[in-house]
């Protein structure tokens, strides 16, 4: 159930002092099997050892803008979080924290939330952040997203420090929207000045500020003297863009770079057995699962045939054979931490079960299906062994391999697919977030085109109902529909992967990927 705002308020009180968001909470060393919780290191850096200038991290795809309520992807806010701000954030174990809000609460029974914001705060071009500023977010978030549902009414700032955002309902999940990296502060006037440079030349309040850049190749921030917090350790942040995992394994080892995002997991040894470097892990937020066109005319818009599927597939065998052990299988299409999460009974594996479901509905003989993927490895793998476990129900896969922007070119256009594997990330670590991008008609992630009346209307429903036995109710009928039509099947909850170099210390995780660099530095000693 979601955190009570007691415990919220609690948390407000514990974190008023100037340090950043959520930065405190920093990683170090770890090895497998990985642990169930984030891997804690050292604090706070030693500070007479000598480090270095620049720490440089390296991910595998260029961020798509530096506009932080339009770069919704985790490849986006990787940087931009070290940029920007939101009004509350997560640390490494998805408390809520303070960050540019410093305390809230609700009134008008749940249809008023006030937030106290922080004062004394600029932005990096020597504005002030201000309610003001906090209103202009709020309304384009709205305009570009709707990003606080349909109960949003407007954001009123009731003086230079206190904001209110109005809604015509409850909106219990509205405090966790706001932690979204998506809404993060931007400045209004500097904003106003030049709408369409402002992703070119990005401002915000964070610990580190824009220095110069390529697309497509490296993004370098500097440090900001003029931060709200603690001041950065480090004076520079600088991210590689390297397409080919490997590639970022092996400038790990030879040092030019400190750190490796997404690495695969047939190259953990290498990390692990070598001394001069660190596994980072953590649990996240994300679901790898397989989403399976509903509106086909063929066999996979069957709900049977779905349910076929799944009892198809050895989902802990995939664990092992594609992760190394490191994700946990999963029948739920959000992972275990997010607030209104609840366990489903899904279709376990079981090879009779599945061929008895076939054969209802009307598929004893099996039948030909084509799954879409793009080239990373642990897909292709998974699609593979796929192939192999489907092969027993009488299921001939075949397994194209694209890259995202085709998917998404031919998702777009209408083209019929069968299934695609892909992952949803549960951002703001509230059911909310999945059960409306995922599976209401008219939202763009709805990739499973799930189209069901019934559902949107008991969504919209329950998504403007107070805590209490009425919004549970609603929330066990989602739950059902989402089970009786299966339009995506989970496989596994992932674990976040990072190499490092052993000197590499303060590193704060993110279970989303907003990894914080304030208190990161790297060793020369």
């Amino acid at each position: 159930m979601k955190k009570s705002i007691a415990s919220f308020l609690a948390l407000c009180i514990l974190a008023v002092s100037l340090c950043g968001c959520g930065a405190n909470n920093t990683q170090g060393n770890s090895s497998p099997p990985p642990p169930a919780q984030s891997t804690p290191g050292q604090d706070s850096p030693s500070p007479e050892r000598s480090t270095k200038d620049e720490i440089i991290f390296a991910q595998g795809s260029d961020l798509t803008t530096m506009d932080p309520h339009i770069g919704m992807q985790e490849r986006a806010f990787s940087l931009t979080n070290n940029i920007f701000d939101p009004l509350v954030t997560f640390d490494p174990d998805m408390n809520m924290q303070p960050c540019l809000a410093t305390s809230w609460e609700w009134l008008e029974n749940g249809c008023v939330l006030e937030m106290k914001l922080r004062e004394g705060v600029k932005f990096q071009n020597g504005d002030d952040f201000t309610a003001e500023d906090v209103v202009f977010n709020a309304d384009r978030l709205q305009e570009l997203n709707n990003t606080f549902g349909d109960a949003y009414v407007k954001t009123e700032a009731v003086d230079e420090y206190t904001v209110r955002f109005y809604l015509s309902a409850p909106k219990p999940a509205l405090l966790n929207a706001l932690t979204d990296p998506m809404c993060s502060m931007i400045p209004k006037d500097y904003f106003e000045s030049d709408p369409d440079g402002f992703a070119a030349n990005p401002i915000g309040t964070g610990p580190y500020k824009m220095k110069d850049y390529s697309v497509g190749d490296y993004y370098t921030l500097e440090r900001w003297d003029g931060y709200w917090g603690e001041p950065a350790k480090t004076e520079r942040l600088t991210m590689r863009i390297v397409p080919e995992s490997g590639q970022r394994v092996t400038l790990l080892e030879t040092g030019e770079i400190d750190v490796a995002y997404e690495i695969p997991y047939n190259s953990v040894s290498m990390i692990t057995d070598n001394p001069n470097l660190q596994l980072l892990q953590t649990p996240s937020m994300k679901i790898i699962m397989i989403y399976c066109n509903t509106q086909s005319a063929g066999p996979i818009g069957n709900p049977t045939v779905r349910k076929a599927i799944e009892s198809a597939i050895d989902k802990e065998a995939i664990v092992q054979a594609v992760c190394y052990g490191y994700g946990e299988a999963t029948y739920s299409i959000m992972p275990s931490s997010a607030d209104d999460y609840q366990e489903l009974p899904g279709n376990p594996y079981n090879v009779e079960r599945a061929k008895e479901l076939l054969a209802e509905a009307g598929y004893a003989d099996g039948f030909d299906l084509e799954i879409w993927t793009n080239s990373n490895q642990a897909n292709t793998e998974l699609c593979t062994i796929l192939q192999s476990q489907l092969k027993e129900i009488g299921v001939n896969l075949k397994i194209t391999v694209q890259d995202d922007n085709t998917t998404n070119s031919l998702r777009n256009s209408g083209a019929d697919f069968g299934l695609m594997l892909h992952f949803f990330s549960c951002n703001i670590s509230h059911a909310d977030y999945v059960l409306f991008h995922t599976l209401t008609s008219t939202q763009y992630s709805n990739f499973s085109r799930f189209k069901l009346q019934e559902y949107d209307d008991t969504y919209h429903a329950w998504e403007q109902t107070a805590e209490g036995d009425e919004r549970e109710a609603l929330l066990q009928q989602l739950y059902a529909i989402e089970q009786e039509y299966l339009p995506e099947i989970p496989v596994y909850n992932d674990i976040r992967l990072i190499g490092a170099t052993a000197s590499l210390e303060g590193l704060a995780l993110s279970r989303i990927g907003a990894y914080e660099y304030q208190n990161a530095v790297v060793y020369t000693d």
